[in-house]
């Protein structure tokens, strides 16, 4: 198959849409490397969430579907660079025509003027005005090329190396990065064994592992969270520590080209102590509360509720025969409670903190590749301006030195400033040496005057005779 084939814009158009549609969907479902498959059962429910997984929702951008759209649209915006956009490229070296008086008189802006002074001196004038301009000026006999903002023409190409590159951090992460969420407790690891990755993957997965030394909430007055912080290690599989650092929301720690951002927090236990043996029960979330549920016998349920890290934790009893729990104590931590022979202490309730991470290797080429394709946007921007000239003697009536100057140009943009620049360019050489058409012009206009008052004397001299008569 040819390279042309997929060279279309057609194709194009077909594949940034479904790129867009399927990012669309990515944001719709949670994504499992970033919030954990939990989270997806939260929001559609387990069943709904099972089917979202095996259709491959759930991560959608490292299905080979998805990957496999990423790369068609790498092969096809290579095929129009090479084949429509790269090419362009050669036309920084093509030089302008110099044109005659005929094919310079045929541009919609063109400057016709005859100007009592010679042509090299006129010609000389012109160069300087362009020059000022910023124009680069080409001479040949008494013809004229001048060009303004050429790098301009370097747009298209610029702007697809860009996103050529861009294409190539996309595809670097999409093979060899890696990112996951997992929630750990204090004094548990983050390891990488269960990292979310595409399919088809070529990467490597660290070592070394991540250790939460402490977790803990910052609270406005109200209670309500304000930031959350976590103490962490980095560790190398002999247990030595090669990083600590304490890392917040947006605040991530990096190690190893892997960065690890403060996900989420919560509580994950609470630690009791049924005289004297110390025991942890798991707290499920129940709204704004955590609740620990033990089961006494087949009808006596005992439940441990929990508002908050450092607030008390209230003992309820369940049976049957009450319609709601009834409440029997309110324990601070480090307190103990009676219930007949058994003493419950509130030891410590265990925060969890929810700890996502990820490698991005293709990311510093991505930022390379937005940089490249600002330029090209910038340069687009840049009107690419041309402009021919002429110079010739023309015959003179009072034997003074005369030459015609024949000025056009064109501009792919802004065309109303070029014109207008290129019209007061005109003015003041036409001011500076005079011109025939000028001149030419006063004496038309002296002569109507003249014709005019002549008439008007004329009919006074009528209006008088017949009043005489």
């Amino acid at each position: 198959m040819r390279l042309s084939a997929f060279a279309s814009v057609k194709l194009t158009i077909a594949l940034m849409t479904l790129i867009a549609v399927s990012i669309l969907v990515g944001a719709w479902c949670p994504q499992e490397s970033q919030v954990g498959f939990q989270k997806v059962v939260e929001t559609f429910g387990k069943e709904n969430a099972g089917y979202l997984r095996q259709w491959g929702i759930t991560d959608l951008f490292h299905t080979p579907f998805f990957l496999g759209l990423i790369g068609l649209l790498t092969v096809n915006m290579i095929a129009c660079s090479v084949q429509r956009v790269f090419p362009k490229a050669r036309l920084m070296k093509q030089k302008m025509p110099f044109l005659g008086e005929k094919e310079i008189g045929k541009f919609p802006v063109a400057k016709d003027m005859t100007l009592r002074t010679d042509a090299d001196v006129a010609f000389k004038e012109l160069v300087e005005a362009l020059k000022k301009q910023q124009y680069s000026v080409e001479i040949q006999g008494n013809k004229l090329t001048a060009e303004w903002g050429k790098i301009a023409r370097l747009a298209a190409t610029i702007t697809h190396i860009g996103l050529l590159s861009l294409l190539a951090g996309v595809t670097i992460t999409s093979w060899t990065g890696f990112n996951g969420f997992k929630p750990v407790p204090i004094g548990g690891y983050l390891n990488f064994a269960e990292s979310e990755h595409s399919k088809l993957w070529i990467g490597k997965l660290p070592s070394w592992r991540v250790r939460v030394d402490d977790t803990r909430r910052e609270n406005y007055a109200s209670g309500d969270p304000k930031q959350w912080y976590s103490n962490l290690s980095v560790v190398d599989k002999d247990g030595k520590v090669l990083q600590k650092q304490e890392i917040s929301v947006n605040n991530p720690l990096s190690y190893g080209g892997v960065d690890v951002y403060q996900s989420s927090w919560g509580l994950d236990a609470i630690e009791v102590a049924f005289n004297g043996r110390a025991t942890q029960l798991p707290l499920r979330q129940m709204g704004g509360t955590h609740a620990a549920f033990m089961q006494l016998d087949e009808n006596t349920t005992m439940i441990f509720s929990l508002r908050g890290q450092e607030k008390p934790v209230r003992v309820f009893a369940k049976i049957p025969e009450w319609q709601q729990p009834k409440m029997l104590a309110e324990i601070p931590a480090g307190y103990a409670a009676n219930f007949g022979e058994v003493q419950i202490a509130y030891v410590k309730a265990i925060p969890v903190t929810g700890l996502q991470y990820k490698s991005d290797p293709g990311l510093p080429l991505t930022y390379v590749a937005f940089g490249i394709i600002m330029i090209g946007v910038m340069l687009a921007a840049i009107p690419h301006r041309q402009v021919w000239a002429v110079a010739t003697a023309a015959d003179s009536i009072d034997g003074s030195a005369t030459c015609k100057l024949l000025i056009a140009g064109s501009s792919k943009k802004a065309k109303s400033d070029f014109e207008r620049k290129l019209e007061k360019m005109a003015e003041r050489i036409k001011q500076k040496f005079g011109s025939i058409e000028a001149e030419s012009n006063l004496v038309q206009a002296e002569e109507a005057e003249e014709s005019k008052n002549n008439e008007e004397k004329k009919a006074e001299v009528e209006i008088s005779a017949a009043s005489n008569g």
